[in-house]
Formats: C-alpha cells, structure tokens, sequence
C-alpha cells in the first residue's frame, strides 16, 4: 500500500471566550444585560455593582432610609441588590400599557383631532391581551366617519410596541408579526390567510402540492410561522414587561442628537479592596488572574455593545432621517448586510445589535428591527417600502368614486404609472393585510 501525505493551508477563525462574551453581550437587551451583571458580580468577588435605581436616585434613598452612608451601606449586599422593600416599593416606576402606548402615539404625523380621539379610543378598548375588543363599525358610529378611516388609525397602532398590539384575532396577531419581520419568508403571510389548519398539522405536501413549492421552503415557512409568538389566553395572562429605550435620538436646534441610555443599567467597575485581598495572596493567584480577567471581559464587553449600539444609531439617522423627522410612513427599505457593509461587521453583529433594542424617537418608541423593511424596486431602480406602497393603496382607496371603488387591477395600474412594480395579486395581498375589502364590497350608492 502506497501512502501519500498531502499539505494544504486552511484559514480558519477560532473564536476566543474573550469575544464570545462581547457577542453574547451585544445580543442582550437591557433587562437582560442587567441579570447578566448581577449573575457575574455574584460570581466574581472583583466586580462591584451599583444599582441603577441607586445611582438615580441616591439622595431619596438616604431620605428613607434615614441613616447615615455608612448605615445604609450595611443594607446592600455584594450584588447591590436592595434589601429594604418599603425603599424597592417606593422607587418601582409602575407605568400601565395604557399610559406607555399614548406615549407612542406620534406627535409630529399630522394627526387630525379625530385622529387622535380615535387613536385613545382604541388604546382604551383593548383587553388584557393587547388584543382590540370593540367593533369598528361602533367606532365608525361614534366619530362619524368611515371603516377605511378607522382602519388607518388602527392600523397605525399596529405599529406601536410590543409586536402584536391591536390585534382582533389569533390570525391577525400573527400577520402583524411578519409584518415587523423584514426576513419573514415571503409566502408566510399567504400560509396564514389561506392555510392555517395545514400548517397547523404540518402538511408539508399538501402546501408544497397547492403552492407549487418545494419542500424544504415549505418546511422552512412551517416552521418559521410555529415560531412565532403565540398567543396569551385566559388566565395564563403575563405582565409584558415594560420598554426601556437603549437608545434616544433627538432634534436639537436642527441637529440631530444621538444617547446612548446607559442610566438605566447598573455601573460596574473592580473592587479594589478585593483586588488586593487576593493580589497578595500567593495561593490565590490563578484565582485571581482569571477574575481578573473575566472582570476586565465584562467591562470591555459592555463599552464595546455601546459603541455598536452609538455607531448603527448615527447610520440610521443618515439612511432613515425621514423616517426621525416625520414617522414610520416615510421609511426607506434597508437590509441587514445594506447595514453591515457600511459598518464593516458581519452580519450577524448587526443581527445581535438590534435584537431585542427599542429606540426613543420625536414620534414614538420602536424597535430598531422594525426599522429594516423589505420593499419593491421601482422603475427608477430604487426600492420603496411595503409601507409606502401600502399607504398608497390606502390613498387610493381613501380617494375613490365610492360609487365606482378602484379594482385591484386599477390600483396596479396607477401605481404603474408611478413607477412602482407591483403584480395584481400583490396588490390584493397588501390590501387584505390591512383588512380592506374588495372593489365588489365598497360599493356605495
């Protein structure tokens, strides 16, 4: 038997732990990278945490407490958690959903007075799900307008946070899911509308016989559409919890400004009374070299999520500064790699740094993945929104003869003639999303 030994070079990255720490970290949201400290401080005897709670709010915690630095600092422990509940009573921010989502609503969207009445009225008339329980016709009656007019307002607040507000069903809640999902699989929406029950039972076949598909997209679209958030029923009804911006952009004497919202997370830093307690001791040497280190990867991992977190907000107020200075209709299609390309990190970094992350806008607080949409290549090569070419069915629809109400055909002709490339029957998918009925059914007079 003859051997051969071959060489070859092979270029590979090896991760170190020191990195994956950053990655995990990036990908945490703020109530999460808040446990995450807590869990290392426990762990690590040199890490020394202070509340965020604390460090806000110092002087009305030495006010209630009544006791000198000394005797408060005696009622903390390592971690920096609170002892005295009647102080975590006092200091608890206790903001209802109701309050949070008229905090959304945009103030610089031209909303009319009856917009606005409309909007609260919605907000008040949903169920503990977030779910919409009142019929739009009574809303119709009561503001004296029209379907298609409440639908918009509605449909505005389907797109406050959290994902799935102002929902009237299990299959709608759904919808509004993909609809912030610019990655969703493209026939996921038509799964949903159509066959439910089947993907329900999983019938692979059946779906790839009827959409002519194959069957590893099908299954892909099955299970992306299982994953979604399912729906909260009865009584196993959970707080959602509240929203916490990671980010504020803001207009300040026609400049836009850029924080990053540190405050709300605990400060971390090393303990030097521990670092010389084990520093000087010879038996705890590797001990303390690698707490050390493990300290230092923590700090470095939170200071490197800020700098992604500043460096993708100053690019999105670059590519979407229409969409800051007057709101989610005049979003600009963006894709991850657009993003990446431009930052000069992986993809999938910038995956992380959007997952979970809210950002406080002049019109409302939105989370930063809803802000990279999918859209359509128009005649000039240049891509529009899902959202605007929704608005502008809206408009047309809004703008009809009622006596003679646009076809789909119609629509697809007029925006045709825009320059926006869109098929019939994509037309009638986008208007049975915002639950706007046929030509054959808006016939009035």
């Amino acid at each position: 038997m003859q051997m051969i030994l071959n060489n070859s070079q092979k270029l590979t990255q090896v991760l170190s732990a020191k990195l994956l720490q950053h990655l995990e970290i990036l990908q945490f949201s703020t109530n999460e990278l808040e446990q995450y400290i807590y869990e290392k401080a426990n762990e690590n005897p040199l890490l020394s945490v202070i509340d965020a709670k604390v460090k806000g709010n110092y002087e009305e915690i030495m006010k209630l407490a009544k006791c000198s630095i000394n005797t408060f600092s005696s009622h903390w422990n390592r971690s920096g958690k609170e002892q005295y509940n009647i102080i975590e009573k006092t200091l608890a921010e206790k903001v209802s959903y109701e309050q949070f989502l008229i905090e959304q609503i945009p103030m610089q969207n031209n909303l009319s007075e009856v917009d606005l009445k409309i909007l609260n009225f919605l907000i008040q008339s949903l169920d503990d799900r977030l779910f919409l329980d009142t019929d739009l016709e009574f809303v119709c009656k009561k503001y004296n307008t029209s379907i298609v007019h409440v639908e918009a307002i509605l449909n505005l607040l389907q797109t406050f946070e959290p994902v799935g507000v102002g929902a009237r069903s299990y299959t709608e809640y759904l919808l509004i899911q993909i609809d912030h999902d610019p990655y969703a699989p493209k026939m996921a929406a038509e799964f949903i509308i159509a066959d439910l029950k089947l993907v329900a039972t999983q019938a692979i076949k059946k779906l790839s016989k009827k959409y002519k598909m194959p069957l590893q997209e099908v299954q892909h679209t099955v299970n992306y559409i299982k994953n979604l958030n399912p729906m909260i029923t009865g009584d196993k009804v959970e707080a959602i919890p509240y929203i916490i911006p990671d980010l504020t952009v803001k207009n300040v004497e026609g400049e836009w400004t850029i924080k990053l919202n540190r405050h709300y997370l605990p400060s971390v830093t090393i303990d030097e009374t521990y670092v010389k307690l084990l520093k000087n001791d010879a038996n705890n040497e590797t001990y303390y070299r690698d707490s050390l280190k493990d300290a230092l990867a923590l700090m470095e991992g939170i200071e490197q999520r800020d700098k992604t977190l500043y460096d993708l907000a100053r690019l999105l107020v670059q590519i979407q500064e229409d969409f800051f200075a007057k709101g989610m209709d005049t979003i600009k299609p963006m894709r991850l790699k657009d993003v990446s390309e431009v930052l000069d990190v992986h993809e999938s970094t910038v995956s992380r740094a959007i997952r979970g992350k809210y950002i406080q806008t002049p019109h409302g607080i939105y989370a930063l993945q809803s802000l990279f949409t999918k859209g359509l290549t128009n005649a000039s090569g240049k891509m529009d929104s899902i959202m605007y070419i929704k608005k502008r069915i809206k408009e047309l629809i809004e703008e009809e003869d009622k006596k003679k109400p646009l076809s789909d055909q119609q629509m697809t002709n007029v925006l045709s003639k825009e320059g926006i490339q869109i098929s019939r029957r994509t037309v009638a998918k986008y208007r049975e999303e915002m639950k706007i009925v046929s030509s054959a059914n808006r016939t009035f007079g």
